[in-house]
């Protein structure tokens, strides 16, 4: 058996995006996998034939995205081919066999196409609110020379900066594009009524600043009207999708504290009625968290006059149909996560990491039960691998809540050897943990570290009261931690705790610059993407003023010394552990200067710290980052940790 290496992302592939056709006779799905040539990820339609599973590629050219099915033969995806063309290109493949022709091609920046009865298309494209101004010779050019801000966000991660560009709806019908939706509104989602006639979509008007409230609208085709169908100041709306032609589900999220589950409602078209559902505690969608979920796809289908989605529930994701009356049935509670799936009769196909297994097609079988793996782009390496299993309990907290808990042994453990660990945790907070594949633990047990984590309070998956940590970030979740770090030390005493390194990102790097001014049973830390100062943090990421602000509970103006006492950065005299700090310089949603904050006072007090500063790279830099920046990204936390951990 072969050790599992950073390189080895470079082996991978990440199956996502799968979309059944209309007739139910095929289906496509995206094979994501890193390019070590192009520091990138190559991405290709494979074309699967139902119901035998059968699966052969139908692109080849590694750029294809985005992809929908025209009719039953022909697909549609997005790629640049052309590269001295238009901003977005579309083209046109027919499942029967030919290349791809050009099929749409346009001088704006377009990330969907819903095709119309009229043969047009709803386009849902970037689109600057103001217009361009025309350049002036021998002036500074935005975006060159100089960038101007006149509202907030002015920024977003991954996106970059988008000061006055908005993501609107026009119809686009041969060259002509018309705007639908008004100057200043920034669209969140939109989906197409099945007979076509309707538009539904959620989004949020504003000049100044980004409010946290969005409303719904529903277009009509025929006639060119809005009606709004939620205002935009009664709740913030998430999810959308028809349940047949005269019911839109919806669901809306208030803000009184942080980490609020949406509600789920009813729109009747016929009627105008809206319906408030049963509270279920839980989003209609989520997937576990893993640094091998590279790609996306519809969490969200209508079928048997159900509506289906995923919901978390502790580690896992579990697939649930709703009825009208929302009613909620477990459909599939087979440990691990999916990213997409589709349904049709009596079949489920899903993209979906199952046990240790990297992501492939899997089919359930709605009649069985039963399960099925269709695709093994991954099985070959696997088998040749050493891959740990995490090994799973539950404990009692010192405040009485059942928590969870991961351990995953080092390879070729030996009992009554003494082995270094590493503290895993995960961001969000609202972010969960499980049993899926994770190539950066899975590289720590190879290396002859135990590795292990939780799901604290603050997490998804356990409904709102568990997730509600506002006012609290450094307290309860704090404690959380370290009574997991007594568990774990009791019930594996093979490990060395004056060897035990934390490890973890976001706000899971807020949490080790915390740890460290907090107690020093840590022997290095590894905190990324961090929050060191919630001054900073609040006031200039994409998301500090209005969900940063809401965790605290309070405003720097309103309760300074709050906004200070949750601050890692006020604790960093007492702090001794050795810390590496990792940070994007693109990372717009944790904005680097807090790491340089945090490194700056442990290096003025003694302590030796180390910044890895990758350029070019946003927040999610440990999962959809360049392949060599993730590999680089890797090395360092593992140098850092072989420097403290290992004699």
């Amino acid at each position: 058996m072969e050790q599992i290496t950073y390189q080895d992302l470079y082996r991978f592939h990440f199956l996502s995006d799968l979309l059944i056709s209309p007739d139910g006779s095929h289906a496509i799905f995206t094979d994501n996998r890193p390019n070590r040539e192009k520091n990138g990820y190559d991405a290709d339609l494979w074309l699967m034939e139902l119901p035998s599973g059968t699966y052969r590629p139908l692109t080849r050219g590694g750029d294809a995205k985005g992809a929908f099915w025209l009719d039953d033969t022909s697909v549609v995806f997005r790629a640049k081919r052309d590269k001295d063309g238009k901003e977005t290109q579309w083209y046109r493949i027919s499942i029967d066999g030919g290349e791809a022709e050009p099929f749409l091609s346009r001088e704006e920046k377009i990330t969907t196409l819903l095709p119309l009865q009229d043969g047009g298309y709803a386009a849902l494209l970037s689109h600057p609110c103001e217009g361009k101004e025309e350049e002036t010779p021998n002036t500074a050019k935005e975006g060159k020379d100089l960038w101007v801000f006149d509202e907030i966000p002015f920024w977003y991660d991954g996106q970059g900066k988008k000061n006055k560009i908005r993501n609107a709806i026009g119809l686009l019908h041969g060259e002509e594009m018309r705007l639908i939706t008004p100057q200043y509104r920034n669209v969140t989602a939109m989906q197409l009524s099945p007979n076509g006639k309707k538009l539904a979509y959620a989004g949020t008007e504003f000049r100044d600043v980004l409010p946290r409230a969005s409303g719904l609208f529903l277009y009509d085709l025929a006639t060119g009207e809005t009606e709004t169908l939620v205002e935009q100041e009664a709740m913030s709306v998430g999810s959308l999708f028809f349940m047949g032609e005269d019911t839109l589900f919806y669901t809306g999220t208030t803000y009184e504290f942080s980490g609020r589950n949406p509600r789920y409602y009813l729109y009747d078209l016929q009627t105008g009625e809206h319906r408030l559902l049963p509270f279920c505690d839980a989003s209609p969608s989520g997937s576990v968290g893993t640094d091998c979920g590279y790609g996306g796809g519809s969490t969200m289908a209508y079928a048997q006059d159900c509506l289906w989605f995923p919901q978390l529930h502790w580690g896992n994701a579990h697939l649930k149909k709703m009825d009208r009356d929302g009613r909620i049935e477990t459909v599939c509670d087979t440990p691990g996560s999916f990213n997409s799936f589709g349904i049709h009769g009596d079949l489920v196909l899903m993209t979906a990491m199952r046990g240790t297994d990297l992501p492939e097609v899997w089919a359930l079988d709605l009649r069985s039960g039963e399960e099925r793996q269709l695709t093994h782009f991954n099985t070959e390496y696997l088998a040749a691998h050493h891959v740990v299993t995490p090994e799973y309990f539950t404990f009692r907290n010192r405040d009485g809540w059942e928590l969870d808990g991961y351990v995953l042994k080092p390879v070729g453990y030996e009992a009554g050897r003494k082995y270094p660990a590493i503290f895993e945790m995960h961001g969000g907070p609202k972010g969960v943990y499980g049993g899926v594949f994770h190539h950066e633990m899975q590289c720590f047990a190879n290396q002859g570290y135990f590795v292990f984590y939780t799901n604290p309070r603050g997490s998804d998956g356990r409904g709102e009261e568990f997730a509600n940590i506002t006012g609290q970030l450094g307290g309860i979740d704090y404690r959380d931690f370290m009574d997991f770090l007594d568990e774990v030390l009791r019930r594996y005493p093979d490990i060395d705790e004056a060897r035990v390194g934390a490890c973890g990102g976001s706000y899971a790097g807020f949490m080790c610059n915390w740890m460290i001014g907090h107690t020093n049973r840590f022997a290095a830390a590894a905190s990324q993407r961090s929050i060191s100062n919630y001054l900073t943090k609040s006031l200039c990421t994409d998301i500090g003023f209005n969900h940063n602000m809401s965790q605290l509970g309070t405003t720097p103006w309103e309760d300074f010394d709050t906004v200070w006492a949750h601050s890692p950065l006020k604790y960093a005299p007492q702090a001794t552990t050795p810390t590496l700090f990792i940070h994007s310089d693109e990372d717009y949603r944790c904005w680097m200067s807090d790491a340089f904050q945090m490194f700056t006072a442990l290096k003025m007090n003694g302590v030796d710290s180390r910044i890895a500063l990758f350029h070019g790279e946003s927040h999610g830099l440990s999962r959809i980052g360049k392949p060599e920046n993730r590999i680089g990204r890797l090395t360092e936390i593992g140098s850092w940790f072989e420097k403290y951990l290992k004699p």
